[in-house]
């Protein structure tokens, strides 16, 4: 008999928001839930909440936020909008909010520093359980003085380059707690 094993995270990006899907990790002892506010031509979070109905209280929720209709964006005060805005397409906040692969704007402090900052506030304000980085390439991230995340979701499987794993790895020995998945 196998035992749940709270690490799995079911990452709805290309397994989708079905309700029998939701309700087939719950049975099978998945309490975690992964999407993004741009999955779904950006209704992902209305979509689940519609979708999983009195499922969503089971699950812990983690979401991304950076990608807006109009691009990757890293300012602050846009990230802190979309925040606020996941709470209310969910109806609950957030458990863990992703600054959702910040390479794509930014490789300098300037930048990537006050957004880690915005999100850092976000989480003591209770607008969400935590804050952390999703990224497909930490490298260029590793060297910048920037408030660390809670937690860094890195890409894992066979095909991500060792180079990509000691840029995670570095982090984590900044006291990041490694997460990967998608």
């Amino acid at each position: 008999m196998r035992t749940a094993d709270g690490r799995i995270v079911l990452g709805l990006h290309r397994s989708g928001h079905a309700r029998d899907l939701l309700e087939a990790a719950a049975d099978l002892g998945i309490g975690r839930i992964d999407t993004a506010s741009n999955y779904l031509r950006h209704r992902s979070h209305e979509v689940l909440k519609t979708t999983a109905g009195d499922l969503l209280a089971n699950f812990s929720v983690s979401t991304k936020v950076g990608f807006f209709p109009e691009g990757h964006s890293l300012d602050p005060a846009r990230l802190q909008i979309a925040v606020e805005q996941v709470a209310k397409d969910l109806g609950r906040e957030p458990d863990l909010v992703f600054l959702h692969n910040p390479e794509h704007s930014a490789s300098d402090t300037g930048r990537l520093g006050p957004a880690c900052a915005a999100l850092a506030h976000t989480a003591r304000a209770g607008l969400c359980g935590s804050w952390g980085v999703s990224t497909w390439d930490p490298r260029p991230l590793v060297d910048l003085d920037v408030p660390r995340p809670d937690v860094l979701m890195v890409r894992a499987g066979l095909l991500v380059g060792v180079d990509v794993l000691e840029a995670a790895e570095a982090w984590q020995r900044g006291g990041v707690r490694r997460r990967s998945g998608g």
